[in-house]
């Protein structure tokens, strides 16, 4: 398992990504696909790369008074139009979260303090992970996710406005009794 992800991870997928397929600046956002086999391991990822109108939606979203009615939208509608999906043929951990193989849709939420979390949907259960971000010291104009190896499993680097951090991903253990 180790293995499968390390071999996943080395690949080092880099690629600006994200969201919810909102807005006329997305109506032509590209599409991309990814899949990675590692032994009886696979993993891939399916998702359109939306852009945020040059940085400036990324701004007002997170403008704190100004932007509560746009984050708001986008919290209600991205399970309705997430950015993509995820596939694994091998369990998953994410933070405290458990994902089992699967497919599930991706797609992000922000709430009223400004606070990203991650949400991986399969059928009516969603897992939601708040993701911890910090000041960048850089604007990213598009959401970017970047998958890479990490020390025990994967990681992913989330950057978007001038925020940005880490994922962490690793192969889920079942406990024994």
């Amino acid at each position: 398992m180790k293995k499968f992800l390390s071999f996943v991870l080395a690949a080092a997928l880099c690629a600006p990504a994200f969201a919810q397929k909102m807005g006329g600046t997305n109506s032509d956002a590209p599409t991309i696909s990814q899949t990675i086999e590692a032994g009886a391991g696979k993993m891939s990822l399916n998702y359109t790369a939306v852009t945020w109108a040059e940085g400036k939606t990324m701004a007002r979203i997170m403008d704190k008074e100004k932007g509560a009615g746009m984050r708001k939208r986008i919290s209600e509608n991205a399970a309705s139009a997430p950015l993509g999906s995820m596939t694994s043929s091998v369990d998953v951990k994410c933070g405290d979260l458990h994902l089992p193989a699967g497919t599930y849709e991706v797609f992000f939420t922000i709430d009223e303090d400004l606070n990203w979390s991650i949400n991986f949907k399969s059928g009516e259960k969603v897992h939601t992970h708040k993701l911890a971000l910090a000041d960048s010291g850089h604007e990213s104009k598009r959401l970017m996710l970047c998958l890479y190896a990490a020390e025990k499993g994967a990681g992913v680097y989330v950057a978007f406005g001038n925020k940005s951090g880490d994922l962490q991903l690793s192969p889920h253990k079942a406990e024994t009794k």
